[in-house]
């Protein structure tokens, strides 16, 4: 019986050896143990850091000229909203609402140079003259704003009426034009307001008494 009972110690011990060596040639044993975390592959982190990329850097889109707001200045005020240069037809109609009179569409002749082959309208409201230009007849874009009577106003809040050093302070790169004068009122002067390479210009038309007689904004041709 000692001798038996020897045999299974030592059966016993081997096996329990033979354990402990096999666990340290495969450590990956251990992964069975809840507390050891696997560690974070490669490919996992490379994923996530282009998730992140592309919900903090969004596609940004050119918009088209024509809905660009590219400069307020040249622009007057109703309500709470601007009606600018460039602006197209439906936009300009749900701002003023509609016309007091309207011409039909009209395509331009050789005479008409720059804008010859072009489609025009004109609308109408008190004291207010906006023309429209395209190259389609569905598609027209303000390109001149004439105001002649105290109901409109500036972005800057000027309007008919008001005076030449209000005009100032408003614009101040407002500038004197003295080359150009108006037909068969030589005594009125024009001042002119523009910036840049915008192609947008305003001309405020002061009479004898420097007093802003009528306002012009206009997109310039090349």
């Amino acid at each position: 019986m000692k001798i038996i009972s020897s045999i299974i110690i030592c059966v016993t011990l081997l096996f329990i050896v033979g354990c402990s060596d096999l666990q340290e040639e495969n450590p990956s044993i251990t992964a069975t143990n809840p507390s050891v975390v696997p560690p974070t592959t490669n490919a996992n982190s490379e994923s996530d850091s282009t998730e992140k990329a592309v919900l903090t850097d969004p596609q940004v889109s050119t918009p088209e000229l024509g809905y660009i707001k590219e400069d307020k200045y040249y622009s007057i005020k109703y309500e709470q909203s601007l009606v600018q240069l460039r602006d197209d037809e439906k936009t300009v109609v749900h701002i003023l609402g509609e016309p007091d009179e309207a011409s039909q569409v009209k395509q331009l002749g050789d005479r008409a140079d720059t804008f010859s082959g072009m489609f025009s309208k004109d609308l109408y409201y008190s004291g207010l003259t906006l023309k429209f230009l395209g190259m389609e007849k569905s598609s027209l874009w303000l390109s001149e704003i004439i105001l002649d009577k105290n109901e409109y106003e500036t972005s800057e809040g000027i309007k008919v009426g008001d005076h030449l050093e209000k005009l100032k302070n408003a614009y101040s790169n407002i500038k004197y034009e003295n080359l150009k004068t108006i037909e068969n009122k030589p005594n009125l002067k024009i001042y002119e307001y523009f910036q840049g390479d915008l192609g947008f210009f305003a001309e405020f038309i002061i009479d004898e008494s420097d007093v802003i007689e009528e306002i012009h904004m206009y997109f310039l041709f090349d």
